[in-house]
């Protein structure tokens, strides 16, 4: 199994609980409490998890499961009034850090899923894992496709507004590595389990 989290928690969105408004992510007009996303994507991880332990509780069948980390936007400028991520190489070493928003978004990722793990500790065939994706995408801004989110955008000259794509990642591009990596971990779990047999 693998979990990807973040970006849809930036959207505007009413969240309900049991039937009840919690509150909303920027929500004007409507008479609701803003209560921001960061609360709201930790229960979501926390009881995705809780639904998975659960599940291998009572079914007695392995299972592997990867949380992926928050993966930052590029965008330079706003993102709705012309935001660009116009990098064509990655940053290098120490020129960007994981901080703000997407130091939050991931340290949420990080801490739900170590609390998950000793959680699972019991259950035997339940590996759970973290794809930390975080700074190795943020130094990855030449990884998205930009103003090519739609086939020839400048097949009418250039237009005065052209929207950018800085969040999704191009193929192949910088997610092939978050492939390899889960294949790594998926081996190094196998090898370990043929040492315990």
């Amino acid at each position: 199994v693998v979990l990807s989290i973040g970006h849809w928690f930036l959207h505007p969105a009413v969240y309900y609980e049991g039937g009840s408004v919690l509150g909303c992510h920027y929500c004007p007009g409507l008479n609701h409490t803003e209560i921001g996303f960061y609360d709201v994507m930790r229960k979501a991880i926390k009881t995705a998890l809780k639904a998975i332990i659960e599940r291998k509780s009572t079914d007695g069948n392995g299972i592997d499961v990867f949380l992926t980390s928050f993966s930052p936007s590029h965008f330079e400028g706003e993102w709705d009034k012309a935001g660009a991520c116009p990098k064509t190489k990655p940053y290098e070493e120490g020129e960007k850090m994981v901080e703000g928003m997407d130091a939050d978004m991931r340290s949420i990722a990080i801490e739900e899923m170590e609390a998950a793990k000793v959680n699972a500790k019991q259950f035997k065939g339940l590996r759970l894992e973290t794809l930390d994706v975080t700074k190795l995408s943020l130094m990855r801004p030449d990884g998205h496709p930009g103003p090519y989110m739609y086939p020839f955008p400048f097949a009418n000259g250039v237009q005065e507004h052209v929207q950018n794509d800085c969040v999704h990642w191009c193929l192949p591009g910088p997610i092939d590595t978050w492939n390899q990596i889960v294949l790594e971990v998926i081996r190094r779990w196998s090898v370990v389990s043929k040492r315990e047999e």
